[in-house]
């Protein structure tokens, strides 16, 4: 708290928080706080961390999983991508630094995401649905086909660069995956919260994620491979 800089950050991040509680009804009811968890030099990050605790009505039918389920089930991104690598996975292995503007949040369009997939959910629409925010969607994507044990094909189009579509952060995304039959119902529900939606690809029996953005592969990983990757970050971390 010394710093200036230090604290300006952290002010201003539950300056955040106490809107966020006010759009969603929320409160945030007590916490801990560690201002002197700095390592060789560097401030620890202006990064809450929220447990919440919520009442699920119907176990069985409404907790759901992020993992890809059935052959032929439709994949769509929920909410819009921007060009936000600032704060990002990327820009850490990349830059080895983390840097710049974070990825802007709106509260509003927050709400209405939550509200259509949780309705979606309880409408029995979705079969999978995961959150968009470490890695950005090629981690959802890939995350989502290990556990499983089911693959995709992903199809996108998009103006931004293939490094920022795969790897932004930006805020109010998630992917789900739905039966074919209730695309139409999902789009109904969609287009009542006004939460934007593309379609973007399909799950496939075959253990290998694929994804195609403008026309041109850009990714092409068995789950195997991708495992492989996930599993041994700490020992490939720790080995070098």
């Amino acid at each position: 708290p010394e710093k200036p800089e230090v604290y300006q950050q952290l002010s201003r991040a539950i300056v955040g928080i106490k809107r966020a509680c006010e759009a969603f009804s929320t409160p945030v009811i007590g916490g801990n706080v560690s201002l002197y968890n700095g390592t060789q030099g560097n401030a620890i990050y202006p990064t809450p961390i929220i447990g919440m605790v919520g009442l699920v009505e119907k176990k069985e039918e409404h907790i759901t999983t992020p993992w890809f389920k059935n052959e032929g089930d439709i994949i769509f991104l929920l909410g819009e991508t921007l060009h936000e690598l600032g704060g990002s996975e990327l820009q850490t292995v990349l830059a080895r630094e983390i840097k710049g503007k974070p990825p802007q949040l709106n509260v509003k369009n927050e709400k209405n995401l939550q509200q259509a997939v949780l309705e979606a959910i309880e409408k029995g629409f979705i079969q999978s649905a995961h959150d968009l925010s470490e890695g950005g969607l090629a981690v959802a994507l890939a995350e989502s086909c290990m556990g499983g044990g089911k693959g995709a094909h992903c199809y996108l189009e998009t103006k931004l660069s293939p490094l920022s579509y795969l790897f932004s952060e930006s805020q109010s995304r998630v992917v789900i995956s739905i039966l074919p039959a209730d695309e139409e119902g999902m789009n109904a529900l969609l287009h009542k919260y006004a939460v934007t939606s593309t379609r973007i690809g399909k799950v496939q029996a075959k253990e290998e994620l694929t994804v195609e953005i403008n026309g041109k592969r850009q990714v092409c990983f068995s789950l195997d491979q991708l495992r492989e990757a996930y599993k041994g970050a700490i020992p490939c971390m720790m080995n070098s």
